[in-house]
């Protein structure tokens, strides 16, 4: 079947079984990864070092993790898609894989937190170059959270005031951040007079604001703490960092999508945002099934975060609905297509199951790039699209767009 060939809403409905199979069930699909459209661009997939190559695996339902480029992921356990069959627009997905070996979600304190506030400030971390101090690990009590969670800091080089970049992770979204560790952020913005933020600990959670505390994931409500509670501890107070009053936002994967949305809701705040292999709407089938996934695969249960699928809140977080509001920002998304170069398989140690899901997550995001890229041309909205014809969902291929995205938004930062 030639997706190219039926329109946009039909080629990702014919997607979402493939897909479904793929990543849960392990099942192989290289060959469909040429679904959805869009050129390469300029980039040249062989012209990068092989960054943050992943060996001995056990599989994880998202290869963006940190966790999957250090070789730490187990695989066992089960998505929890049974309520996808009883709405009648998906199948059954069977057993699948959930990383249960990552570091559990923080809870709520037993105190409630009545003021947000900085608890303790960490200055190095030798996983993160070798020591180095201009990274910092802020301690942020959150008091629409009720919990204490880790933001890391990467400082400019110098004291003059710089713009902030926030960075948002993938599904585990672990600390050290999985852009430092193995993105090496850092590097990339070496040349670059700005402040790196990257909030951590977002487990699973779309760094939404969810309807309901989750048993596992805890409380969650990151866009409140992004927009509202974390900028006035940066920007000003005891522990302000020189400031020139100008932010970005950019994520990868699971933050791909809350680094546009979180740009949306509140578009006064930012400059610039990067995207680099997201899904950008929760409210068609392959939206919700990688939403279900990034929730339920870490334990959480999706009706907590925006309710039943014909919520309100899913109209009010899709990024497709409302990219009007991305207007005059600079703009930077990018993906692959989930085909593998001619290493890919060698260097995922012949593992299958992680192989096929990386596969598979790429060929959905590529896929929801596509649409994305076709709603800001249809408002006229101006952006950088990256597509490159082989790549997976993992930090080999998420380092190759670091640089670009580098380029496209900092001069807005400037």
């Amino acid at each position: 079947m030639n997706l190219r060939s039926l329109p946009a809403s039909a080629a990702r409905r014919a997607l979402v079984p493939a897909v479904a199979l793929t990543l849960v069930c392990g099942a192989a699909a290289p060959a469909a990864a040429q679904a959805g459209s869009g050129d390469p661009a300029s980039l040249d997939p062989g012209s990068i070092g092989n960054i943050g190559s992943v060996n001995n695996l056990g599989g994880s339902v998202d290869p963006s993790s940190a966790a999957a480029g250090s070789a730490t992921v187990g695989s066992t356990g089960s998505t929890g898609t049974d309520s996808l069959v009883g709405l009648g627009t998906l199948p059954p997905m069977g057993t699948g894989s959930q990383n249960t070996t990552a570091t559990p979600p923080i809870g709520m304190e037993s105190e409630p937190v009545e003021v947000t506030e900085v608890r303790d400030v960490e200055v190095g971390d030798q996983m993160v170059a070798g020591g180095d101090p201009r990274f910092e690990r802020w301690w942020v009590a959150s008091k629409s959270m009720n919990r204490v969670l880790p933001v890391e800091i990467w400082r400019a080089a110098s004291d003059a005031p710089a713009p902030m970049l926030y960075l948002l992770d993938g599904v585990d979204s672990p600390s050290p951040s999985g852009w430092l560790l193995p993105g090496q952020i850092q590097e990339v913005f070496a040349g670059e007079h700005v402040t790196l933020v990257m909030p951590a600990r977002a487990d699973g959670s779309l760094h939404a604001d969810w309807q309901h505390d989750d048993p596992v994931l805890s409380r969650n409500k990151w866009q409140t703490f992004l927009t509202q509670e974390l900028p006035p501890l940066l920007e000003s107070g005891a522990h302000a960092i020189p400031f020139t009053g100008k932010r970005g936002v950019a994520g990868l994967s699971m933050g791909a999508a809350s680094a546009v949305t979180t740009a949306e809701r509140s578009p006064e705040m930012y400059e610039a945002v990067g995207a680099i292999a997201g899904c950008y709407t929760a409210r068609d089938d392959l939206g919700f099934l990688l939403a279900k996934i990034v929730t339920e695969s870490r334990g959480g249960t999706i009706a907590n975060m925006w309710g039943q699928r014909n919520d309100p809140a899913y109209l009010e977080n899709d990024g497709l609905l409302h990219a009007e509001k991305l207007r005059d920002k600079a703009l930077y998304f990018a993906t692959a297509t989930g085909m593998p170069d001619a290493t890919e398989w060698q260097r995922n140690d012949h593992d299958l199951l992680r192989f096929s899901q990386g596969a598979g997550l790429e060929i959905a995001t590529h896929a929801c790039t596509v649409d994305m890229d076709e709603r800001l041309k249809e408002l006229g909205i101006g952006a950088r699209v990256d597509y490159l014809p082989t790549g997976m969902h993992n930090w080999d291929n998420f380092s190759r767009f670091l640089a670009p995205m580098r380029d496209t938004v900092m001069p807005a930062l400037r």
